[in-house]
């Protein structure tokens, strides 16, 4: 009888913990983010097996920030244009500082988005399955091209529960809007 209910304890104690991470932040603290009115969104990378992942992801990114009201967000075809005029493609998570400060000044912003998918993937067990989304954003101030602040978080895992008695788990676009929700957390209060 002791041994079950030290099991069940134990069980207990494992639910309630989840099986989550938390995000990891970088926050620049010396700069001033008061100065941040406006910002653009560069498209995401997808560095997953996903296609598609890289679009999904900086929609639902900029739909979020939006929502957020916390800056003004510079339209997703002028953003286009300027990436076009200023860079040869690649990948725009990995922008030249002289990049960084032309798309500023052509787009006006004292910011910059960028991030990119390092994994979306679907984890089955039985007949459940489970969407894993890991992703990474940064804001580069426009003035110097340095990074102010950067993010990585995942999302989608199955909590403990799940994994035990079964259950659907989050779509893909509800685990990365979870992933974007949790990257923003340590941004926007």
């Amino acid at each position: 009888m002791r041994i079950l209910t030290a099991s069940l304890i134990l069980l207990t104690a494992l639910g309630l913990t989840g099986c989550g991470m938390g995000p990891t932040v970088f926050l620049n603290r010396d700069y001033n983010y008061q100065f941040l009115e406006r910002v653009a969104v560069v498209p995401f990378d997808n560095l997953s097996d996903n296609q598609g992942a890289g679009p999904r992801a900086t929609r639902i990114f900029l739909a979020r920030l939006l929502a957020s009201e916390s800056f003004d967000v510079v339209e997703p075809g002028e953003v286009t244009r300027a990436l076009d005029k200023f860079t040869a493609g690649g990948r725009f998570s990995e922008l030249t500082q002289e990049q960084i400060l032309n798309i500023g000044k052509e787009l006006k912003v004292q910011g910059i988005f960028v991030g990119s998918v390092t994994e979306l993937s679907e984890l089955r067990s039985g007949s459940s399955t489970t969407n894993i989304v890991t992703m990474v954003a940064r804001l580069i101030e426009t003035e110097k091209g340095s990074t102010i602040w950067s993010a990585t978080y995942s999302s989608g895992k199955r909590g403990f529960w799940a994994s035990v008695f079964g259950g659907g788990g989050k779509t893909q676009t509800e685990a990365i809007r979870a992933c974007v929700d949790g990257i923003l957390k340590t941004l926007i209060k």
